[in-house]
């Protein structure tokens, strides 16, 4: 049996993270011009990009042992989050790309592509089939 993958959907915080990023370079050519705080503005920059690249771009993935993980495609700092599928309660489609999975000890919320949404909420049916599903 192998792994079931799911793109995740991230909506328009990358535009925002690109804003910022994009912000950011302009304050570090700026202060290269300027020949003021090149190195505080180069540090904030390359921040600025790994945390980008380490937040935004995910996958979710039903492991083989029965974990939904998610999974950071650039893994530069973040190791990737696993939830059992034996712990989840209840799912519930919030919007038309948001699922929010109730677990035993709270909920979490997963930003999952449209057209994988139900797909995955089959998936995770049949491998636990005590879900609720509202």
């Amino acid at each position: 049996m192998e792994e079931k993958k799911f793109k995740a959907d991230n909506g328009p915080i990358i535009v925002y993270w690109v804003a910022f990023t994009v912000l950011l370079l302009g304050f570090v050519i700026y202060g290269y011009i300027q020949s003021e705080r090149l190195w505080i503005n180069l540090f904030y920059m390359i921040f600025a990009l790994l945390l980008l690249l380490s937040v935004t771009i995910k996958e979710y993935a039903i492991t083989e042992l029965n974990f939904l993980e998610v999974r950071f495609v650039l893994k530069i700092f973040i190791k990737s989050k696993r939830i059992a599928i034996g712990d989840i309660v209840g799912l519930k489609k919030q919007k038309k790309n948001q699922l929010r999975l109730d677990l035993v000890r709270g909920f979490e919320i997963l930003r999952v592509k449209e057209s994988e949404i139900d797909a995955l909420i089959a998936e995770l049916h049949d491998r636990n089939p005590r879900i609720k599903i509202v």
